[in-house]
């Protein structure tokens, strides 16, 4: 769990300045995640829901999971007391993961740093410190339940995310514990597959996740900060998005949205004066910085708003824009002064994931109207 979750932060949230050799390292260590043997996995769903002969006539869990993740691994289920004999989606928490995580992360800190893959600029400790608290915080599956709940209503009450389909599964709450969830089974293929899709639903679905990730931030304030395409499931036959896995979610506070947002926009105008002062602001720069390290940070910036620059549409697959970032980002290794806010590790994860999804699906979309949007919501909080 600690080697996913610290080489997904690396590989997602600051590709751009990771050594190739510290994230190839990482993604050995977490090839080599097994599944659960069949009676570790009856020993978990035992402490659980109690005896077997307690829960084994109300529900079917077959043995052999269909999906993992760096805590836990998802197995299809039977509920045997409706009349449909609805189908679930059981997450079963690896055992031990939430008593280990000090002393495995603790322990991968001590190894990256022996082996000299990880340069100052990195602030690795920094890196570490809220890959523990994120670890933490996605091992509480109650909490996950909450969070499903107000994905839920947060998806629902909005038109627009109603009419793209986008659809949040239900928590079945009998089921569902400190250390298992039980959800609705949907189903659907990960959100990339829409590739051999036509290019008018490629655009919709890019659109859609786009203003789904700039709804989470700038307006709800409260985001699913975990990129991976295996949360966004694609059923073709009703062109829904089921939206799942919310374990990594977390709220933003509201001064340091607003700070952002100016950032977003600063790069989309490529305002140069009001970038360096809102990073300078926000904790992004010291402002003793040399003018290598102020040239990268505002052309890595610049690249981030380049899609909302103006309102045509933006090609991502031929923009090559997250190989732009990296290649400014590159630069940070030597020359950053101060670790980003610590919002930043899971915020720019999420954009990173956005970004590179509508460059996998080949989206040709406007965007500016997105940044629009927001801006408005807050403008009118304000008046109001």
């Amino acid at each position: 769990g600690a080697a996913m979750k610290l080489g997904q932060m690396l590989s997602i949230q600051d590709e751009s300045i990771a050594p190739p050799a510290l994230t190839n390292a990482l993604a050995q260590v977490r090839k080599g995640a097994e599944a659960m043997p069949t009676h570790q996995l009856m020993q978990q769903l035992n402490d659980q829901w109690g005896d077997q002969d307690e829960w084994k006539d109300r529900i079917d869990v077959e043995e052999r999971p269909f999906a993992a993740a760096s805590i836990g691994q998802v197995h299809r289920g039977t509920l045997l007391t409706t009349d449909d004999q609805k189908k679930v989606a059981v997450k079963v928490q690896y055992p031990g993961v939430a008593n280990s995580i000090e002393s495995d992360l603790s322990n991968l800190s001590m190894l990256v740093k022996a082996s000299g893959l990880s340069p100052p600029g990195l602030f690795l400790d920094n890196v570490i410190r809220v890959g523990r608290e994120e670890l933490k915080v996605e091992c509480d599956y109650r909490r996950e339940a909450v969070n499903y709940h107000r994905f839920q209503q947060l998806i629902s009450s909005d038109p627009g995310l109603v009419a793209d389909r986008f659809v949040v599964p239900g928590v079945i709450e009998e089921f569902s514990t400190d250390r298992i969830i039980v959800t609705e089974y949907v189903r659907g293929g990960t959100i990339d597959k829409v590739i051999d899709l036509d290019q008018d639903e490629r655009n919709r679905i890019g659109k859609a996740i786009l203003r789904l990730t700039m709804l989470e931030l700038f307006v709800w304030r409260f985001m699913q900060t975990d990129p991976n395409w295996g949360n966004f499931l694609y059923d073709v036959r009703t062109r829904t998005t089921y939206l799942i896995d919310f374990g990594a979610a977390r709220d933003y506070d509201e001064e340091f949205v607003r700070g952002y947002l100016n950032i977003v926009k600063a790069n989309a105008d490529q305002d140069e004066k009001a970038l360096f002062d809102e990073s300078i602001r926000m904790g992004f720069l010291t402002g003793e910085e040399n003018s290598i390290m102020l040239e990268a940070h505002k052309m890595s910036g610049y690249c981030l708003g380049e899609p909302f620059q103006s309102y045509e549409p933006y090609n991502f697959k031929e923009s090559r824009i997250t190989s732009r970032i990296s290649e400014h980002g590159a630069v940070f290794l030597k020359h950053r002064l101060t670790p980003p806010p610590e919002e930043v590790y899971t915020l720019h994860r999420k954009l990173a994931g956005a970004y590179n999804l509508c460059i996998k699906i080949g989206a040709i979309i406007s965007c500016r109207d997105l940044l629009d949007e927001v801006i408005e919501h807050v403008e009118l909080k304000d008046r109001s």
